[in-house]
């Protein structure tokens, strides 16, 4: 046994030897003592390549075949994603709702095995049980791997249903909840709802992902809502309080006097819940626009003059130091 694993190894290991074994199904040293011009530097004359069992190694790699032919190995089922599109109110408080989810189901008839309930292995008819064809190349035979049942020489009936795939296509209703503070490109896992295993295989996992859309006046960066608050040049300089709209309804925030154009105030704890650091909040962050009017009028005017005299600031007496 050793030394047919040996040979296998050589013949793995020769880039000519193993070409000539995928082609023909074997290989032999005597190969070699009838050289010619042929595409492996090779004569055919004298070979009868219908005859692999008079081989070792066609009875070697033919039982490796047969081996793994018969073994249905198990493979892991496919994650698979879902694309759901929800408010910004609803990724800011979580959300409870349900999805339609198209993926392949363990088939019922066959328990996932996809052989036909009450089956047995029965002789491959297109190799008559040897595992072997016969293709014909010229005057030449050659002998190669059934493909219907991978050199075993035994066939396992298909399940009708799942035509021996051991899943079948299903849309399947779940209902799923989102947690307060999921973003654009969150993801929350739901194991054992992707596409079901083959033959015995770990389920994959359904990711949710969810695409929030955006908010006409609040804008959320991280667990952060930043906003801008618009306000008048009266406001700006005298001061005042006015009301912002956060996720939680509006909060009144102080104005300072002589605010200026881009000062920024933080609302502590009005920001998006963590989903990294359940119980946490972020802030909001609220930046002054100063509205300048549009001054038409004499009286209006004469004001803004006034102003100026009464206060002859020149804000760009530092550009020139």
């Amino acid at each position: 046994r050793f030394k047919r694993i040996t040979e296998a190894y050589e013949i793995l290991s020769d880039p000519v030897k193993r070409e000539f074994y995928d082609v023909n199904g074997f290989y032999t040293e005597s190969v070699l003592e009838h050289q010619s011009e042929s595409s492996w530097g090779f004569s055919f004359q004298g070979f009868d390549f219908s005859h692999r069992s008079q081989s070792p190694f066609g009875d070697f790699f033919g039982q490796l075949f047969a081996r793994q032919a018969m073994r249905r190995d198990p493979e892991p089922g496919q994650d698979l994603e879902y694309q759901i599109a929800i408010s910004f109110n609803d990724s800011i408080r979580g959300l409870k709702t349900s999805i339609s989810v198209f993926r392949r189901r363990t088939c019922q008839s066959c328990s996932g095995s996809g052989r036909a309930a009450g089956s047995r292995d029965s002789g491959c008819g297109t190799c008559g049980g040897t595992g072997k064809t016969t293709r014909a190349k010229g005057h030449l035979q050659f002998a190669i791997t059934c493909s219907d049942c991978g050199g075993s020489g035994r066939t396992v009936p298909a399940c009708q249903d799942c035509g021996g795939e051991g899943r079948v296509p299903a849309t399947e209703d779940l209902n799923v909840e989102l947690p307060a503070g999921m973003n654009t490109g969150s993801r929350i896992r739901i194991p054992g709802k992707g596409d079901a295993a083959r033959f015995g295989g770990p389920g994959g996992d359904l990711y949710v992902v969810t695409n929030v859309a955006a908010h006409p006046f609040l804008n959320r960066v991280g667990d952060n809502i930043h906003c801008s608050l618009p306000i008048t040049v009266t406001e700006a300089a005298l001061g005042t309080k006015v009301e912002v709209p956060t996720i939680e309804g509006p909060a009144v925030v102080r104005i300072p006097p002589a605010t200026q154009a881009g000062q920024v105030f933080r609302l502590r704890g009005k920001g998006a819940p963590s989903l990294l650091d359940p119980g946490q909040r972020g802030d909001q962050y609220v930046e002054v626009k100063i509205v300048i009017p549009r001054v038409a009028d004499e009286r209006s005017k004469e004001i803004l003059r006034e102003l100026a005299r009464l206060n002859p600031e020149n804000p760009r007496k530092d550009l020139w130091k």
